[in-house]
């Protein structure tokens, strides 16, 4: 089981799963696996994906995500691509609106594409909600890792995560 009072990241396991498709996850786990970024709480993560205990308890069991302490606490050279970005428990995330989180996340696929990035953002930009934006990120970040690799697939990620959209 796990502690609903901890805020949990993903482990080098759950970092390669996100990388590689063909991990075995179900949908639902690999979309909850995305948002556990060490930053969220139990009832965040409930709140953006509705039930999520029995999901994130199997997340734990497999090794995939582990409470902030434990999972900082791995040396530079064992822990995953978030913790060699500089991503970590400490870093901000400034919740935004949705049409916020849409102009910051269009912005960063052209710094890290450039114009080849235009249909992913028109894509990004026409999200109605919430669930339509999560989806245009998806994609996005898998066009990111084809284009630019796995490394620049997570900076992408952590950065999109660094601003969520406040509903």
């Amino acid at each position: 089981m796990f502690n609903k009072q901890a805020i949990y990241l993903k482990t080098p396991a759950g970092s390669e799963a996100i990388a590689n498709r063909q991990s075995g996850l179900t949908p639902r786990l690999r979309s909850l696996l995305i948002m556990v970024d060490g930053k969220r709480s139990f009832s965040d993560l409930s709140a953006l994906t509705g039930e999520c205990e029995a999901l994130l308890g199997q997340l734990v069991q497999d090794g995939m995500i582990a409470p902030v302490g434990a999972a900082l606490a791995a040396s530079p050279a064992q822990a995953g691509p978030e913790s060699r970005s500089g991503v970590t428990a400490s870093a901000p995330v400034t919740a935004v609106s949705l049409p916020e989180a849409k102009r910051f996340t269009s912005r960063l696929l052209v710094d890290m594409l450039g114009p080849s990035s235009e249909m992913l953002c028109m894509k990004i930009e026409s999200a109605g909600n919430l669930v339509d934006f999560v989806s245009a990120v998806k994609r996005a970040r898998d066009v990111v890792r084809d284009v630019k690799g796995a490394a620049a697939a997570e900076r992408f990620v952590a950065q999109v995560e660094s601003h969520p959209p406040s509903g």
